[in-house]
């Protein structure tokens, strides 16, 4: 059921509205596509929460139908797909700069209601943004970049500075057009608007309600306003109190104000939008969805429900669905609603009226509308369909949610992997013809365990709470035992329920200890078993094997490459942090191209090389042992011993790598101290591995020490060398971590 991980080939894009899109890496998509189907194969998208993943399949030869149900959604996707043009997107903002207003121009009233007095020099200019305290009357700071004395950066205003600001007209005005742009005055929803519209502190308000009022009275070619609308859609979302200062990547959930909040100068936005809005420099055909094309080609868009799909496709139509399933976000569809209203108007409100009343979005509605999807793709099922879901932000509920959904609907999890890095869960479901047998909840708890079991075994350490949750989940969902039929019929309360029996594993000390200390939450810290089994070989000990072995082969390499050959190597809920890619890559090979991510074999970790180093330091131990009067016995590993002496004096395990599970679990002859020869290069790697692994680390602390090549070799020529001395020596230089500046891409 464990696949190899599919990489993007950069980070998630930036975008429009990019706090509240799925964050999917560029070129994931399209490389499943690739991998599963053939050009031309047609393709369902059934949420439509990412425009970049929809138009990235279309670009790559796959004709894509979409289901997207909110109108600014549907909107991201008709002007991102219309590749639009710098100059196009300026000419749309300048239609609105020349406007007027009252007796001046759009602009300069806008820019007018930013202006502050610079603290460093007392000239009045323009305020980049103006940062807030929750539920304050006024601005404690700006954000300045002051043209005439160069200070720049947060400014506190002073009661001189608040004093001298831009007076802003009344309120009250805005706010009633802002309102009935939704409701109207008779509407049940008025008041949930009204909540929604406190989000909005009063300048851009006014602001938004100005544009948007002259919006309608521009003369512009259809293709103009959609660009100027696009920017204004900016604004609108940067003019909300939902941005937390100093927090730069703030992604909210909830309309909650934050403690300390930024407002920024919506003017300057919408000139910088000019730039976010370009993300393709070639458009992609997008047409409206009237039943099975012709000659399929590009992104047909269906404004709808999947449920809703009108005109039905043709049986068999697609070839695969590959879903980005989203996470509730309660902020984001309230918005949209007050978006939607303010440009299009309140008939263009009502397919999403519903979020207004639903100001909480948990994990059974969730969980439950998901059900509705998978239902609607479960009636469209073919013998050859490929049903695919990427995760995004994936976190333990959001992935209960959407494989006890697939269950539900009559799908079984066939393979799966994630990266915590990307915070991302990919999955692959078959749907099954028939019900499969209903599971009780001893014999599914006994699946959780097992799968639970093997998988920490297999790891050979320990593992976090995400962690050891999906490896329950995933085997669960691939034997169909994770839909308990007690809980599924309990709507309400079905993925709770199913979550708070699955975590009693958690909470069973003769299955499961918390091997970090002072942690409370069941969700912080590591896991590890409690009656475990000997570890063969732990996963990052197989993880540095598998790069070791590659740069043997190929001294010459990419972290590109590096990363699909561990992506191989240790699939699905397997699949290493890049972290631990780094520190094993970083041991062994020299970054010599950080532009290209290139990695070459150090010269003294080629074979030969390492092999005659440990033969050296083979001969310097034998050395050590003659002078100090013991006797050597075995190859690996060696023994020293004392005639009078049963056991052992010293164990000592000699290695060119950090690999050290067999040494440290190995059935090995008892001897009164352990002792770890490495080479010194690979001190920090095992240095690291004792960090991140709280049970090795007491292990080695408890039974071993750590001694480098190249103290053998000056013991060896030590001409005091003795017993008392070799014990406080081999004692004296622990490996230290230090963890590298580079990163693996």
């Amino acid at each position: 059921m464990n696949i190899p991980y599919i990489s993007g080939i950069a980070p998630p894009p930036e975008l429009p509205l990019g706090r509240f899109l799925p964050p999917i890496p560029a070129g994931m998509a399209s490389a499943w596509c690739r991998q599963n189907l053939n050009p031309g194969d047609w393709i369902l998208e059934p949420f439509g929460y990412n425009p970049l993943v929809v138009i990235e399949m279309a670009a790559a030869g796959f004709p894509v139908l979409v289901c997207v149900n909110n109108p600014i959604h549907a909107f991201l996707l008709k002007i991102l797909s219309s590749a639009p043009q710098s100059g196009d997107l300026i000419a749309a903002l300048q239609d609105l700069a020349v406007a007027s207003k009252g007796n001046q121009r759009m602009e300069p009233y806008i820019r007018g209601l930013y202006r502050v007095n610079c603290a460093a020099c007392n000239t009045q200019i323009e305020a980049d943004a103006f940062l807030w305290k929750k539920d304050a009357h006024q601005p404690f700071a700006a954000i300045v970049d002051c043209p005439t004395c160069g200070a720049r950066g947060e400014q506190t205003l002073t009661e001189f500075a608040l004093e001298n600001l831009t007076p802003l007209p009344p309120k009250e005005l805005h706010l009633a057009r802002a309102l009935n742009r939704i409701a109207a005055r008779d509407d049940a929803l008025r008041t949930q608007v009204k909540n929604i519209l406190n989000a909005y502190p009063a300048r851009p308000l006014i602001i938004l309600q100005t544009i948007i009022n002259k919006l309608e009275s521009l003369e512009q070619a259809p293709e103009q306003r959609d660009l100027l609308i696009a920017l204004i859609l900016s604004a609108a979302d940067y003019g909300n109190t939902l941005w937390a200062y100093p927090s730069p990547r703030h992604r909210p959930r909830q309309i909650t104000v934050p403690t300390v909040y930024r407002e920024r100068n919506l003017w300057k936005v919408m000139e910088e939008a000019v730039t976010a809005w370009q993300v393709l420099k070639t458009p992609i055909p997008l047409a409206e969805w009237q039943g099975d094309p012709k000659s399929p080609k590009g992104i047909y868009m269906f404004q709808g429900r999947i449920r809703e799909l009108t005109p039905p496709p043709g049986e068999g139509l697609f070839s695969a669905v590959l879903a980005v399933i989203p996470r509730p976000n309660q902020a984001f569809w309230s918005l949209s609603a007050l978006w939607t209203g303010w440009i299009w108007g309140q008939d263009a409100v009502a397919p999403i009226r519903q979020v207004l009343s639903r100001q909480r979005y948990d994990w059974n509605w969730h969980c439950t509308a998901l059900m509705g999807v998978f239902d609607a793709i479960y009636s469209m099922k073919h013998p050859s369909l490929k049903f695919a879901g990427l995760i995004p932000e994936n976190e333990p509920l959001l992935l209960l949610a959407a494989l006890l959904a697939a269950e539900a609907k009559g799908f079984r999890l066939h393979s799966f992997a994630q990266s915590i890095d990307d915070q991302l869960a990919q999955c692959q479901w078959t749907a099954l013809t028939h019900p499969p047998q209903k599971p009780q909840p001893e014999q599914a708890l006994a699946v959780a365990r097992e799968s639970v079991t093997n998988y920490l075994q297999k790891k050979g350490e320990p593992a976090t709470y995400q962690q050891v949750h999906a490896a329950a989940l995933t085997d669960m969902a691939n034997t169909n035992h994770l839909a308990i039929d007690t809980f599924i019929q309990n709507t309400n309360q079905v993925a709770s329920e199913t979550h708070r029996w699955l975590e009693t594993i958690f909470h069973d000390p003769n299955f499961l200890t918390h091997v970090t200390e002072g942690v409370a939450s069941i969700e912080a810290g590591e896991w590890w078993l409690r009656h475990p089994h000997t570890v063969a070989m732990s996963l990052i000990d197989f993880l540095e094997e598998h790069i070791y072995n590659h740069l043997v082969s190929s001294p010459d390499t990419t972290a590109e490459r590096v990363k699909s050959i561990v992506h191989q190597a240790l699939p699905g809920i397997f699949t290493p942090e890049n972290e631990l890619v780094l520190n094993c890559l970083a041991s062994y090979a020299d970054l010599v191209d950080p532009e290209t991510h290139h990695w070459m074999l150090k010269e003294g970790d080629q074979p030969a090389a390492r092999h005659k180093d440990r033969e050296l330091t083979l001969q310097s131990l034998k050395v050590i042992a003659q002078r100090l009067g013991y006797q050597v016995s075995g190859s690996d590993p060696i023994y020293w011993r004392d005639h009078h002496h049963t056991l052992p004096r010293y164990c000592l395990h000699v290695l060119t790598t950090a690999i050290v599970s067999p040494c440290v679990w190995g059935d090995f002859e008892p001897a009164e101290t352990n002792i770890l020869v490495i080479p010194g290069s690979r001190a920090n790697l095992l240095a690291y591995k004792q960090q991140r692994d709280p049970i090795l680390r007491d292990k080695l602390a408890k039974d071993f020490l750590v001694v480098k090549f190249r103290l053998a070799r000056d013991l060896e020529v030590n001409p005091l060398l003795s017993r008392e001395l070799f014990k406080e020596l081999v004692r004296a230089d622990p490996p230290e971590y230090h963890a590298s500046q580079l990163a693996l891409l």
